[in-house]
């Protein structure tokens, strides 16, 4: 994960599982998972409940190292 020092501390399976945890409790679906320099970026679909129904919206988040650490603390 990097080369940083906050990426050097973090472990993929405990990474893996906080952003699990996050999937998870955000409800999303069809996610994409990339790994780039600073962190990560999970992309996915959320189902939202609206007046004419339900519709499916697009997220993306950027996380980076030191977020992922914090998330792997909150575990």
């Amino acid at each position: 994960m990097g080369d940083t020092s906050a990426a050097r501390r973090l472990k993929y399976e405990r990474v893996l599982q906080a952003v699990g945890h996050m999937i998870e409790n955000q409800r999303l679906r069809d996610i994409c998972i990339l790994e780039v320099e600073g962190g990560i970026v999970l992309q996915g679909q959320a189902l939202i409940s609206t007046r004419e129904g339900y519709h499916l919206i697009s997220k993306t988040r950027v996380l980076s190292h030191e977020d992922l650490e914090k998330m792997t603390r909150e575990l």
